[in-house]
């Protein structure tokens, strides 16, 4: 069964792909996108309940498919990542 546990490695590992993104492109909406994730991160390390964490890690929702108005190359690593993330929220939220 996944858990908030695994929305954290499932953050991290997303981290990791937006900050290499960031380092190579300078977009600001990557950085953007980091905040969300960063905020999202500190929920869970700060022991909220899981409601409280679902209700913060919404604002991840769409955030791939956002991306994507502003390129067309869908092949990137952090937006397969994103999207990893977004479906691991989606289940839990079931």
């Amino acid at each position: 069964m996944i858990g908030i546990n695994d929305l954290k490695n499932r953050i991290e590992s997303t981290l990791n792909a937006l900050e290499q993104k960031q380092r190579s492109s300078q977009e600001a909406i990557v950085d953007n996108f980091i905040v969300k994730y960063m905020v999202v991160q500190s929920a869970i390390q700060s022991g909220k309940p899981k409601e409280e964490i679902l209700k913060e890690a919404r604002i991840l929702l769409g955030s791939a498919r956002g991306y994507l108005e502003t390129s067309s190359n869908y092949e990137q690593e952090f937006l397969k990542e994103m999207s990893k993330t977004e479906k691991l929220i989606k289940q839990l939220k079931e």
